[in-house]
């Protein structure tokens, strides 16, 4: 029984994970963006908040970090979690020794649900981070080997706007629509993936954009 509630925690993360998380992307950029701009070390009082997807999701911004907040239910049997000695069922709640906590719970029956909340760090001012301040937006510069990944927090009239870039698919708009100049990098004649070398106009344009594959939208609470 513990294998299967195991089983079922790992599932319901990483169907939400896949949803909203890039993974290896196919598009890098030579140099922190954007280029002739200063870092900055800590996330301006403007952008500071918490902002809902709806919820379960929302998007956290501290002075030092940002993380995404995700509230996931589970769904099991009183047996199933009498058999778990990590857990403890008692006063209607759901206890978990391991953490010292207990869980919001829901009682139908014999079925017991309870909201697990997990927090995901998308950007700590580590070393290999760069953040910047540019039109009203956070430019997250993450390096990796040595080029670096960028992610996008951008102002929306409701709230903010978390991009990710990029797919193969973006980078076919962004070549298409900005003709920014890029080189690609092989391995044994597949696309490893492509760096682009950006102006500061190529990327305020870029700014400018919608309709990237991973963009998610968060609203004022």
């Amino acid at each position: 029984m513990k294998n299967l509630l195991i089983l079922l925690v790992a599932t319901l993360f990483f169907t939400s994970c896949k949803k909203s998380a890039l993974n290896n992307s196919f598009i890098n950029f030579s140099e922190a963006q954007p280029t002739n701009v200063d870092a900055i070390t800590e996330f301006p009082k403007k952008f500071v908040g918490s902002y809902a997807m709806d919820y379960s999701h929302r998007l956290v911004i501290a002075p030092k970090y940002i993380c995404i907040n995700e509230i996931e239910t589970i769904t099991a049997l009183k047996a199933e979690l009498d058999s778990i000695p990590e857990l403890d069922f008692c006063n209607n709640q759901v206890y978990d020794k391991s953490e010292n906590k207990s869980y919001k719970t829901f009682i139908k029956g014999d079925t017991v649900a309870f909201e697990v909340e997990r927090l995901d760090t998308i950007f700590s001012f580590a070393e290999n981070e760069i953040a910047k301040e540019y039109k009203s937006s956070l430019v997250l510069n993450k390096k990796v080997d040595e080029n670096y990944v960028t992610s996008i927090i951008k102002v929306s009239s409701l709230g903010m706007k978390h991009i990710q870039l990029g797919t193969k698919k973006d980078f076919t708009k962004l070549k298409d629509e900005l003709k920014i100049p890029f080189a690609t990098e092989m391995k044994e004649n597949d696309t490893l993936h492509v760096v682009l070398t950006p102006s500061r106009a190529d990327f305020r344009k870029l700014l400018r954009k919608d309709g990237f594959e991973y963009e998610s939208s968060y609203l004022f609470k």
